[in-house]
């Protein structure tokens, strides 16, 4: 019966994230509406049809993919320090990808600024994980430790980049260290690294739920501790790269989404990641609307944006909580 609620909870969360980026893709600069919509979509022509499938479309994907890897990212992070406060960029990984973004705009080679993204990230990564696993023990505080310290050197490095940047440039590099997803492009691979760890998530459901409980609880049934961890921080961690690089650090849907779920009962991994990244992207998707809506033609930072929505509806949910409690 509970196995059976928890399917149904994912089912009902996934198909009104799916409905609710829908109805998103007619709102914009310029609205349509929603019969107009379907009709250019039979029609496949005309100007509402343009719009909709090389702007809206692709944007609504961007924010929906984006969403769901922080929200995945976050629930892993959550899992594998056994701290609630974790989120995706806790070990200063986005800075490593911010810093690589931002110079490569710098040095003027903008068509370098993934790969460059991606390369200062996969630094921060291994040296992070380096600095952090002592022997066979990989300690959740050191590793929080290190991830805070490498953080901090990457933002001081990035905060000199953007005094020594042209004027012209600064505005634009703020704009989007506070996530942008006005160039991101959807990516296959993306959808594949969603597809990847929501496959984890179902795999390794009851591994995830007896690491959350301690790894020595994990070892007594016989898991392989290190080899999850590894796992885990690795996924969550290029999880959230793939989403800096492309609208920059996109912040609070890897630390509200998990929490929002977990509160609705949810515990189980095998539902609680997919349910995740539902909510995390229908999250994002809705943000980056209203971001780039409601003082149109001007677009707002969508990481503004989500936490204006996230940050109440986790505080209303909490107090909620302590209510049924009290």
């Amino acid at each position: 019966m509970v196995r059976m609620s928890q399917q149904s909870a994912l089912i009902s969360v996934a198909c009104v994230s799916i409905f609710t980026s829908i109805i998103c893709i007619g709102f914009g600069s310029v609205s349509i509406p929603i019969g107009l919509m379907f009709q250019s979509v039979r029609e496949a022509d005309g100007v509402h049809w343009t719009v909709l499938s090389q702007l809206r479309f692709p944007r609504v994907l961007v924010a929906f993919t984006s969403g769901a890897l922080l929200a995945m990212s976050g629930c892993l992070l959550q899992t594998l320090l056994r701290n609630p406060l974790a989120d995706p960029y806790i070990f200063g990984i986005s800075s490593g990808a911010s810093l690589g973004v931002l110079s490569a705009l710098v040095f003027a080679v903008p068509s370098y600024s993934v790969a460059l993204g991606f390369f200062g990230a996969s630094l921060v990564i291994g040296l992070v994980a380096f600095m952090a696993h002592k022997g066979s023990d990989w300690n959740p505080y050191r590793l929080i430790l290190t991830g805070v310290m490498v953080s901090a050197g990457l933002n001081a490095l990035i905060s000199l980049i953007l005094v020594l940047s042209p004027p012209n440039m600064m505005k634009g590099m703020i704009f989007w260290m506070m996530g942008d997803l006005t160039y991101a492009e959807p990516r296959a691979w993306v959808g594949a690294l969603i597809i990847l760890i929501i496959a984890f998530g179902v795999i390794f459901g009851r591994a995830l739920d007896a690491m959350s409980l301690g790894s020595e609880r994990a070892r007594a049934i016989g898991i392989s501790v290190n080899r999850l961890e590894y796992a885990i921080y690795l996924l969550a961690s290029f999880a959230a790269v793939a989403v800096v690089v492309e609208g920059g650090a996109i912040g609070f849907v890897g630390l509200v989404v998990p929490h929002i779920i977990r509160m609705t009962g949810i515990w189980c991994h095998r539902y609680l990641i997919p349910m995740s990244a539902f909510t995390g992207g229908a999250l994002v998707v809705v943000a980056d609307t209203m971001a780039r809506s409601l003082w149109a033609p001007l677009q707002l930072p969508v990481g503004v944006m989500t936490a204006l929505l996230g940050v109440p509806i986790l505080i209303y949910l909490l107090n909620k909580r302590s209510d049924v409690r009290s």
